[in-house]
């Protein structure tokens, strides 16, 4: 009996190892199925999808439709939009972070919209200003003119303003393809019937000191040109006025040197 205390000893021991190995193979083993399961059991699809942002947006900038995607958000988030069309187009009023669901509350209907708190920066390219022209029923083609539209400028002017004789009335056309980004004062309501007495204008700074010229030596009639006849916005300053600060001064031995009122 003596003899064979000690040999149940070591048996014992083996059996601890065995089952501790056993046990750290296992808790391998959970943790490696816990860091896989994404690839093995991937996210369910199912569900409500909702407008969410694919890439930031900043604040007060028009959102296009490729800076959305859709995703399925639980629970759906109250105001939110199913559709990308109903988002594109409007404006953020606040920066939106990347996969932020896009809610009724953060956007505005459109960066020339309308009360002072909701209006996103006028889309003006670097070297360009925004200039705001006197419009009406007869000037202003019966109202028709819309954001987004683009213009044909006319000017009549007596040639005596110019140092021409004899004094004669004479026209020409002063500018085309004028872009009109923003139609009536900032709390006109959108879609109202009433013509508008102003329409706000994209052009360089240099030719917005012929334009100032014209508006207080001329009489202007606009316009409407048809779509199939736009040209592309710009995105980048007019090499012929590269900035805000290129404008030099205009006078009437400019304009006329520019568009010849004075010759037959």
């Amino acid at each position: 009996m003596g003899t064979n205390a000690p040999i149940g000893r070591p048996r014992r021991s083996r059996l601890y190892i065995i089952a501790g190995i056993s046990l750290a193979v296992l808790a391998f083993l959970a943790a490696a199925g816990l860091a896989s399961a994404p690839y093995l059991f991937p996210a369910s699809t199912s569900g409500t999808k909702v407008v969410v942002a694919k890439t930031a947006i900043a604040a007060r900038t028009r959102i296009d439709a490729s800076e959305l995607t859709l995703s399925v958000i639980t629970p759906v988030p109250p105001q939110s939009f199913t559709s990308i069309s109903a988002v594109a187009g409007k404006a953020a009023r606040v920066d939106i972070p990347s996969d932020l669901p896009v809610t009724a509350n953060l956007i505005v209907n459109a960066p020339d919209l309308l009360s002072s708190s909701d209006v996103a920066y006028l889309p003006i390219p670097s070297g360009y200003v925004a200039v705001t022209i006197p419009t009406s029923e007869q000037t202003g083609v019966g109202g028709y003119i819309q954001v987004g539209d683009r213009i044909t400028i006319l000017a009549s002017v007596n040639t005596q303003v110019l140092g021409g004789s004899p004094a004669m009335n004479s026209v020409r056309t002063v500018f085309h393809d004028v872009m009109v980004i923003r139609v009536g004062p900032v709390a006109q309501t959108q879609g109202a019937s009433a013509v508008s007495t102003s329409l706000t204008v994209l052009m360089t700074a240099c030719d917005a000191e012929y334009l100032y010229w014209l508006l207080n030596n001329a009489v202007l009639k606009y316009e409407l040109e048809s779509s199939k006849d736009y040209e592309t916005a710009p995105t980048a300053p007019d090499p012929s006025c590269q900035s805000v600060i290129s404008a030099g001064g205009v006078g009437p031995k400019q304009v006329d040197s520019k568009w010849k009122f004075t010759r037959p």
